[in-house]
């Protein structure tokens, strides 16, 4: 959402130093939701894989979160690449 936000009020031209800042909110955002999902289904075990529980579903969530617009490899590589000034 924030993208979209992004690059509407840029009015569609987005600038190499935006897209290095997007792709490292992204790659900042996949790890989080991984780090905090994995550790939630460590602290509550195999309950926490099941529908019955919350956590399950909000781990779910979360690795949609992590894949949407592009996977947290895809940023990270984008990132390096306008960093050492290549097309990405």
């Amino acid at each position: 959402m924030a993208v979209l936000v992004i690059a509407d009020h840029a009015g569609g031209a987005l600038s190499d130093n935006t897209h290095k800042a997007v792709s490292a909110a992204k790659v900042q955002i996949g790890k989080a939701c991984k780090f905090v999902g994995q550790n939630a289904i460590q602290l509550h075990g195999g309950m926490g894989m099941t529908d019955e529980m919350a956590i399950g579903h909000y781990f779910k969530r979360a690795t949609m979160i992590e894949s949407a617009f592009g996977s947290t490899d895809h940023h990270l590589a984008r990132y390096e690449g306008l960093s050492l000034g290549k097309a990405a």
